[in-house]
Order: structure tokens, then C-alpha cells, then sequence
């Protein structure tokens, strides 16, 4: 029978739109995706499509993915079920940052989280690293003491920490900085936000932002930045 009962005291599960569960952080004052959406379709629509991580891997044989942060992991196993369906080959590299380890072992017992094939996978990469084209290399730590140890060049950043307004350490110019170091010359950084501000400040250190197409519900469009003008 599927887990039904939160694992722990500071997250509450809730239906989103689409039919996929999420959680609302008590701490955060803040839910992990928006209910109004789903968090399925936010993944699919706010972070894997606009990286167009399926024509990367038509071009590359080795694909490094940055996620920051792990969360429920719905961006790693919805990119995961994208891929899958398109039958990619190309070594599919994530690195995945979190400081909250109860998010992994939630991840591991709550059974009715989806997409299932994606989730599946995502499962056997915690426990094994390895599976299949895919590595999983899971940081359990601060985003600033994990990032001065990483030293290669991500094709793919999706940045997809809480809110500005509850984690506005995270919106800042040294953050921005930071991705821009670890980015590769054609890789691409993608978030939910489309704030003025957020996207002028990523402008300041050479990030070049594109809006990406709205959601089916017209719900507001994310962001994807380039170092390099878009032709």
C-alpha cells in the first residue's frame, strides 16, 4: 500500500493539479511547487523542456546536469521519463545538491510519486549511483561548500531553490556568479522565476535571460539564461 503519511513533521503532502503529490514545507513557510499547476507539469514544462536536454544529447555523447536543489526530486525523475521516452543513449551525468537529507529518504518511502518510470529510476541512482546511461552523484551539504569542490563544467543548471522571499540567501549576485563559473560556454542555467529584478541581476554577471514559453494554464513563464546570444 502507498505511503500516505508524511515522514516528517515539518512537510505535509497536497494534491497538485495535475494529480501529483507535492509538499508544503512548514519551515519554508512555502510549498515545493505550485498547487494551481502541478508538480509534474512545472518540472516538465518550467525546467526540462526549456533546457532542451534532449537536443543536447543529440549533439554530445556525455551530458553534465547541475540540480540545485534535490527537493522531491521531481526535476531529476520528470528529465529522467523525458528521456526515457526518447530512447537516449548519451551518459546522463547529475549532480544534485541538498541540504536536507529527510528530502531523500521521503523520496525512497513515499510510493505514490510520479512520473513512475522516472521515479523508479531515481530510486535504484540513490541506492546504486549508477543505472543504466545514468550517474547520480547525490551532495548532501550547503550549496557554497559544496560548489567550491566542483570542478567541471555543467551543460545544464536547473536552479530551483525556494522563493526569493523565503530564501533570498540564495538569490544573490554571488550566487549568480558562481553558476556562471561552473557553466559551460553553451550550457544554459534554468529557473521558475521570471522577477525583473532576478533576471537584470543574472544580466550583471553575463547572463544573457530568454523567457520560456508559458504553461498550458497560462501560468506565469520561467526563465533560461545563456552566455551567449540566442540566434
Amino acid at each position: 500500500m502507498a505511503n500516505l503519511i508524511p515522514l516528517s513533521d515539518n512537510k505535509k503532502p497536497f494534491a497538485t493539479a495535475d494529480g501529483s503529490i507535492s509538499f508544503y514545507n512548514i519551515d519554508y513557510k512555502e510549498g515545493y511547487h505550485a498547487k494551481s499547476i502541478g508538480a509534474y507539469t512545472e518540472s516538465l514544462h518550467k525546467f526540462v523542456i526549456p533546457s532542451e536536454i534532449g537536443k543536447k544529447c543529440n549533439e554530445k555523447h556525455s551530458i553534465w546536469l547541475l540540480d540545485i536543489f534535490f527537493g522531491l526530486g521531481y526535476n531529476i525523475a520528470t528529465t529522467i521519463e523525458f528521456l526515457e521516452r526518447k530512447n537516449i543513449e548519451s551518459k546522463i551525468n547529475i549532480v544534485s545538491i541538498e541540504k536536507d537529507e529527510s528530502l531523500i529518504k521521503l523520496v525512497k518511502t513515499y510510493n505514490i510519486l510520479w512520473p513512475k518510470k522516472g521515479y523508479s529510476i531515481l530510486k535504484k541512482l540513490i541506492d546504486n549511483k549508477s543505472y543504466k546511461n545514468y550517474n547520480l552523484f547525490l551532495i548532501i551539504d550547503d550549496f557554497y561548500r559544496t560548489t567550491k569542490y566542483i570542478n567541471c563544467k555543467f551543460d545544464i543548471i536547473y536552479f530551483d531553490p525556494f522563493s526569493i522571499s523565503k530564501n533570498p540567501e540564495m538569490w544573490q549576485i554571488p550566487v549568480y556568479k558562481k553558476l556562471y563559473e561552473i557553466l559551460d560556454e553553451d550550457g544554459c542555467i534554468v529557473t521558475y522565476s521570471c522577477r525583473d529584478k532576478i533576471r537584470k541581476d543574472f544580466y550583471k554577471v553575463g547572463l544573457i535571460p530568454y523567457e520560456t514559453k508559458k504553461l498550458p494554464d497560462a501560468f506565469q513563464p520561467g526563465t533560461v539564461f545563456y552566455k551567449r546570444l540566442r540566434l
